[in-house]
């Protein structure tokens, strides 16, 4: 052997098997004394061959420069020392380069290895720092808290109200899976792919800049019994709406014709709106109240509607003489009461002499002056041509269309030249006045003798309402277009009942003549006060007269 013949110390004292200090395997060269031990690795390269121990200690110990086969290994020995010296250096250098980081790496993620990360959250509970049971602890007890007193009132504006809880809905909420991708950020979870060092860094540190929120998940919700409990509300808190109406017409309520019936707004619940409220507070199981407040349900008619349906479209009046006898006024007075009250519907026609009858002692008139061909005479019904002369101012200022209407044979002093509107109900001699509806809704007269501007003066009035004409108004115009002058030549007449004379040598003027005139009469048409039409609805002839006496028959001397 190579060795063979060189004891170590203290080799006789030690156990077969023990190795010593020092001991190499079967094969394993020991490097000379000038030798660095750390190249003992280094197998003797092929070409060097053994040598006795005494001559290779002293080529070993020698260092003369003279060359020889034993100098060129050691060369060699020296420059692959310097190489493994270098690579060691950089194999040391890079491991403890590595070894850093890993240390560093590690000592980032140590600290968050039994912990959340910073920023997360589960159903709004920081749980930065915590451990998993402690987390958990607080998740769920904050879940029990909510699902246990949670709760949705719904409270009507009189107090009354009606809860909704979690146990009417079923409602269970589960945070298990939140928990567990709460926690899934900077750990490994079992059963699920293993991150490595560095990724869990790279989740812990952008933890530090991002929130991460996390919700429970709803088990179950049965929202079925909002739906009952919500039309069980609509239903109590429904109210139909009611319409205006018209009640009376009470045409001798001069201030005020009519009474109305007011109308009634009537509610209901928008539960769309109310049980969207609801679900979000499920969602978010969040307690509170949602106050019911009804929608109003406006009705189809207001009393507002109904008033422009009979609003005052025109008034008319004309003033009654103070030496009109009480006879005759008292004939306006039954005239209108015949006439007040009617309603004209819309197509319809009025007549004066149809709705006021005959003028007799049995119809209610009485007797008085009244003008037959130009002559004043006594007749029963005498006035009543004023009152159709109110009537008919009235109904064509009010928009109405006139089918029947003459003038008086002598001009009036009730009203001007042609705005009159004589009547007569003598038979084979009648004269009407008549008037259409054409208005598109009906009509309401009112008609009253009332009291002027003083005691002793009294009025006719004609009042006629119906749709509200808005801004369009009418109004009549008289123009004399042409007067006629009287005629000179006075009339005698025989007084054959002594009327007024009794004797030829009595004259007495029964008529007094005057003039005549021609006028016209326009139906002026304005909108918003301006005037947009002006129409001749008349030429009326007011003739000329000559005074009138009357002559007794009985001569005084010669009876």
């Amino acid at each position: 052997m190579y060795n063979q013949g060189f004891t170590t110390k203290n080799q006789s004292n030690q156990p077969a098997s023990y190795q010593p200090a020092g001991y190499q395997p079967a094969g394993y060269q020991q490097p000379s004394s000038g030798q660095n031990p750390a190249q003992s690795w280094y197998q003797t390269p092929p070409q060097t061959q053994p040598q006795p121990r005494a001559k290779r200690q002293k080529q070993v110990r020698g260092g003369g420069s003279s060359g020889g086969n034993g100098q060129k290994p050691k060369k060699k020995r020296s420059f692959k020392w310097q190489l493994v010296k270098f690579l060691l250096i950089l194999i040391v250098l890079a491991g403890a380069a590595v070894g850093g980081y890993l240390w560093k790496t590690q000592s980032e993620v140590r600290p968050y290895q039994n912990i959340f990360l910073d920023n997360i959250y589960v159903d709004g509970i920081e749980l930065s720092g915590k451990s998993w049971a402690q987390g958990s602890q607080l998740v769920w007890d904050h879940v029990n808290a909510k699902q246990n007193g949670w709760y949705v009132r719904l409270k009507t504006s009189s107090g009354l109200y009606n809860d909704i809880t979690a146990g009417t809905l079923g409602i269970a909420f589960d945070p298990t899976a939140a928990l567990s991708q709460a926690w899934a950020i900077g750990h490994n979870l079992s059963g699920a792919e293993q991150k490595d060092i560095f990724a869990l860094q790279d989740e812990i540190t952008k933890a530090k800049s991002t929130r991460y929120e996390f919700s429970s998940a709803q088990q179950s919700a049965d929202t079925t019994p909002i739906d009952s409990i919500l039309q069980t509300l609509e239903a109590a808190a429904y109210r139909a709406p009611q319409n205006a109406s018209i009640s009376e017409f009470a045409p001798d309520n001069t201030s005020n014709p009519f009474i109305f019936v007011q109308e009634v707004y009537g509610q209901s619940l928008d539960t769309t709106q109310i049980k969207e409220q609801i679900l979000y507070m499920v969602h978010n199981l969040e307690s509170g109240e949602i106050l019911l407040e009804p929608v109003w349900i406006a009705p189809a008619v207001t009393v507002a509607d109904l008033q422009k349906t009979v609003a005052l479209r025109y008034r008319a009046i004309t003033a009654i003489s103070s030496s009109s006898t009480e006879e005759r006024t008292e004939n306006i007075r039954v005239a209108f009461r015949k006439l007040n009250g009617v309603v004209i519907k819309n197509g319809d026609r009025l007549s004066f002499n149809k709705v006021v009858g005959t003028r007799t002692m049995a119809n209610g008139f009485y007797g008085a002056i009244e003008y037959a061909y130009g002559e004043e005479v006594m007749g029963v019904g005498g006035g009543v041509c004023q009152a159709s002369t109110t009537l008919y101012m009235a109904a064509i200022q009010a928009g109405m269309t006139i089918t029947k209407r003459s003038p008086h044979s002598n001009p009036v002093n009730y009203t001007l030249l042609g705005l009159d509107a004589t009547v007569n109900d003598m038979r084979g001699h009648e004269v009407d006045f008549a008037f259409k509806n054409g208005s598109g809704a009906p009509v309401y007269v009112t008609a009253h003798v009332i009291q002027g501007t003083s005691k002793r003066s009294l009025l006719a009035e004609v009042c006629i309402y119906g749709a509200d004409l808005g801004s369009t108004s009418y109004e009549l115009e008289s123009v004399t277009v042409e007067t006629i002058p009287k005629i000179e030549e006075a009339v005698y007449k025989e007084d054959k009942n002594g009327e007024y004379a009794t004797y030829t040598d009595e004259q007495v003027r029964t008529v007094k003549g005057r003039e005549g005139y021609i006028s016209e009469t326009y139906l002026c048409t304005y909108e918003d006060g301006v005037q947009v039409a002006r129409t001749m609805v008349s030429r009326d002839t007011y003739e000329a007269r000559a005074d009138v006496y009357r002559v007794g028959v009985i001569d005084r001397y010669n009876p």
